[in-house]
């Protein structure tokens, strides 16, 4: 495949246009269970090609599923054709970057057979309506298996390889009891199908439909709050505009005035640490073939970096800080790594306080320029070290910005969400607006 890549940019050389080229592939398998049968079954098989070629100042973009030598110069006109139409962009240029960088993975394992993972399947759902006689249906319950290879190129010279494979499972459980409805949905992802955890995801989506069923909501006010991994997670990335150097560009980041600057608590700092050795899986090197190192976004409540590709870093005349992020389908961007939230001067919790284990609605109730945010959601209320009671019907609003000024560390531990790509550590954030009844 190589071959290729550098045939491509020859051929392109040659019409006076640097370039730069993506190949990914995938291999999937999914699986679901319904009524006691596998209802979904699908294997499938892509690969993509992608261009990005400048010439005369001007970028130009396209791609093709076929490698035959007729859709390779099809795709190799058409990207020319783009970039003449296009706008001259006088920060976009190809890094100068050249040798090669190799990220293959190897997990270790026995093969399993397709009957067992058909087996594992259908107890996702078989195991969840066995366990309690409120279960009324398992509304999405999943296996899938993905592996993955991604290549570049560039004229200048720099190849990178990379290749992973990954498992996943989810099961849910839809309780009814006296006409009262409750969902909740879970998750696992690792390497190894002899890693995946069955159980958990079966057991926590029952715990937590369980205590829903008796959930009510709070009385309306301000409350102090606690989100779990995932839900932090999630509101980290609805406003992910507010560390983005291509957002500071593009005039939406509204902290582009503030670097230097102190804008969230001076107990917390938060860094980009792509080879953090929690993680679900290291990176070593970015979109560009950029390698990638720990990267300081905020110190001491004080913004130090936005994310930055070479286009941003040339607008701000600053370096890149190796976090492109491209698809062989799409333009140049920005893209965190591992996201890790660290804290110091823990205080102890309150007495009082709603820890939050599920968000409804997040980004559709959400500004991204002024941080403005509401949100639908569910957990408990806790009172002296005790769980009191389940909490639903429920909308927490509030503004990212003052969220991040008005937090207590309260421990040092690390969380992480599911996916393994964000670590925080136990965060309260007070007077925050719940409305209820």
């Amino acid at each position: 495949m190589r071959d290729i890549l550098e045939n491509i940019t020859e051929k392109l050389s040659t019409r006076g246009a640097e370039s730069d080229l993506i190949f990914s592939t995938n291999k999937s398998l999914k699986m679901s269970a319904q009524k006691g049968e596998i209802s979904e079954y699908k294997v499938s098989s892509s690969q993509i090609l992608g261009v990005r070629v400048i010439k005369e100042g001007r970028v130009g973009i396209s791609f093709t599923e076929a490698l035959d030598e007729e859709s390779v110069n099809f795709m190799i006109t058409e990207a020319l054709r783009n970039a003449q139409n296009s706008h001259e962009n006088i920060h976009e240029k190809i890094l100068g970057h050249s040798g090669d960088l190799v990220d293959c993975a190897f997990y270790a394992e026995e093969d399993v057979e397709l009957s067992t993972k058909i087996k594992k399947t259908l107890e996702l759902e078989s195991l969840v309506k066995k366990a309690d006689s409120l279960v009324t249906s398992v509304p999405h319950n999943s296996y899938s298996e993905n592996e993955f290879t991604t290549l570049y190129l560039s004229s200048s010279g720099r190849f990178t390889s990379f290749r992973d494979k990954a498992f996943s499972i989810s099961t849910s459980a839809l309780m009814d009891k006296s006409g009262k409805k409750a969902n909740y949905y879970d998750s696992h992802l690792t390497h190894r199908f002899c890693d995946l955890d069955w159980d958990k995801v079966i057991k926590k989506s029952l715990f937590y439909a369980r205590e829903f069923l008796n959930e009510s909501p709070l009385s309306t006010g301000k409350y102090h709050v606690t989100f779990s991994a995932d839900c932090l997670q999630s509101i980290m990335g609805c406003f992910s505009n507010f560390f983005s150097g291509k957002a500071a560009m593009d005039k939406v980041n509204p902290w582009t005035p503030h670097l230097g600057q102190e804008v969230i608590s001076a107990d917390l700092s938060i860094h980009d640490i792509p080879q953090f050795d929690q993680s679900f899986r290291k990176s070593f090197f970015d979109s560009e073939g950029v390698e990638q190192s720990p990267l300081t976004l905020i110190e001491d409540g004080n913004l130090k970096s936005f994310y930055h590709n070479s286009v941003t870093s040339n607008y701000y005349s600053t370096l890149t800080t190796g976090h492109a992020s491209r698809s062989a389908l799409g333009p140049l961007g920005v893209s965190g790594t591992h996201f890790i939230i660290q804290g110091k001067n823990p205080k102890t919790l309150p007495s009082k306080y709603v820890e939050v284990i599920q968000m409804d609605g997040l980004f559709s109730g959400a500004n991204r320029v002024n941080g403005n945010f509401s949100v639908a959601i569910k957990g408990h209320l806790w009172d002296r070290g005790e769980r009191i009671k389940s909490v639903g019907n429920c909308t927490l609003s509030g503004n990212f910005q003052e969220l991040l000024k008005n937090v207590e560390v309260t421990g040092t531990l690390l969380s992480s969400s599911i996916d393994g790509t964000f670590f925080t550590v136990p965060l309260l954030f007070g007077d925050l607006s719940i409305a209820g009844v």
